[in-house]
């Protein structure tokens, strides 16, 4: 797994990290410090529909530790999730999250129109 290969499966589907932050915005209000970032990815496999495309699985787990690392940056929490050392360690997510912040206003524009 690289980091390429996150990055390419999360520009085709923004709509996963979408799904992350909102459930983990659900579990902050609700009083949640801490979380499993598996769990999350789960409820999104199988109780939510999002139809994903460019991997053989609907959300390979080997993209779990870029997720938990991206959505800590992207809410200002270093310690929602807990971490270990892995290739998703060095990743920049900056140009994730700007594409997601863009994909998000774009999204919600075209909805509104």
């Amino acid at each position: 797994m690289s980091c390429d290969n996150f990055r390419k499966f999360h520009r085709n589907n923004p709509m996963v990290f979408h799904r992350v932050v909102q459930l983990t915005n659900k579990l902050r209000k609700k009083g949640r410090r801490h979380y499993n970032i598996e769990i999350i990815l789960g409820v999104i496999r199988y109780d939510i529909d999002v139809d994903t495309v460019g991997d053989q699985f609907k959300i390979n787990n080997n993209y779990k530790p870029f997720y938990a690392r991206m959505l800590m940056d992207y809410i200002g929490n270093d310690d929602f999730f807990a971490l270990r050392e892995s290739i998703a360690s060095s990743h920049d997510y900056g140009p994730d999250i700007e594409y997601y912040i863009n994909w998000k206003s774009k999204h919600y524009l075209e909805a509104k129109l």
